[in-house]
């Protein structure tokens, strides 16, 4: 099938995967948005419609990270400054606020929901807020928005991704899954070398996943299992979907059981071929969160 493709958007890594979801959601309000779909490689990556090309989505892209920037669901006065673990009359304010924001709006409903705190009675985040200690989510947002370039986003896409940037990371890509133990040295004392393009892209990516309040639990739209150890599991399909009917997809995935079984009939007339899951874990010291190896659940075979 004819299209545009994104090989270093790779749909067995997070990352690119939010990345891929990320460049249909720059083209939300234009006349037309690409449709999305996967390569029937060993390792596939994103495609879209032929009539965008790599240079039109980075072009997009940068014209509309000024724009998520100035969001509400982004640019925020609220406390804790550059974060998201609000107070729970301020879970209210933020969502109020971010929810006319335009199509960056549902970017809030997709960090907190009201009603869910952690033991402190501080806004309990998404599953995929990752960052901890001194590291501020809303911070880093900012940072490699303000800071990545249409090169970065050429690179991105296109790939090999090189690791050559010393912005931040978000920590969505299952390379940042290192085992101390295997190290020559402790990761710790050095810089993290990062992708800004597919970063920056996964931002945009993440508006797909809502989150759910729930007692004692924020639920995420893909995740199962708890907090410290839990899991993610995603979509591969190989025929063009809309943004709405991808969200569809996204909204009808899961790698849990007994679910899994229950839809895995109804999956291949959806043109799913695969879904995949990686495993979240959280660092006992920090609470630091990666995505574990990728593994295929369940296959067209």
């Amino acid at each position: 099938m004819n299209g545009t493709h994104l090989t270093g958007l790779e749909g067995t890594n997070p990352l690119g995967f939010f990345a891929a979801l990320g460049v249909q959601v720059a083209f939300e309000g234009e006349g037309e948005v690409p449709r999305l779909w996967w390569s029937d490689d060993v390792v596939p990556h994103a495609v879209v419609d032929g009539s965008f090309s790599i240079e039109n989505i980075a072009s997009r892209a940068m014209e509309v990270f000024p724009a998520w920037l100035e969001s509400p669901a982004i640019k925020t006065s609220l406390e804790p400054a550059g974060d998201v673990k609000f107070n729970e009359w301020d879970i209210t304010t933020y969502l109020d606020n971010a929810r006319l924001a335009g199509p960056n709006a549902g970017l809030a409903a997709c960090l907190v929901a009201e009603g869910s705190f952690d033991n402190s009675n501080a806004a309990k985040p998404t599953d995929l807020y990752f960052t901890a200690g001194q590291q501020k989510f809303l911070r880093m947002i900012v940072d490699i928005l303000e800071g990545v370039t249409a090169e970065d986003l050429e690179i991105g896409i296109t790939g090999p991704w090189p690791y050559q940037s010393k912005l931040s990371s978000l920590m969505w890509d299952v390379a940042d899954d290192s085992n101390y133990a295997l190290s020559a040295s402790d990761p710790s004392k050095g810089k993290k070398l990062t992708n800004p393009g597919v970063e920056a892209l996964a931002i945009l990516g993440i508006s797909n996943y809502p989150v759910f309040g729930s007692p004692g639990r924020t639920r995420t739209q893909g995740t199962s299992g708890g907090w410290k150890r839990g899991a993610f599991a995603w979509p591969i399909w190989a025929r063009p979907a809309s943004h709405r009917t991808v969200s569809s997809l996204l909204a009808h995935t899961t790698g849990a059981q007994p679910e899994l079984s229950t839809r895995a009939d109804l999956y291949p007339s959806w043109g799913i071929s695969q879904i995949m899951q990686s495993a979240i874990r959280r660092s006992d010291q920090g609470g630091y969160g990666t995505f574990g190896p990728p593994e295929v659940v369940w296959s067209r075979g």
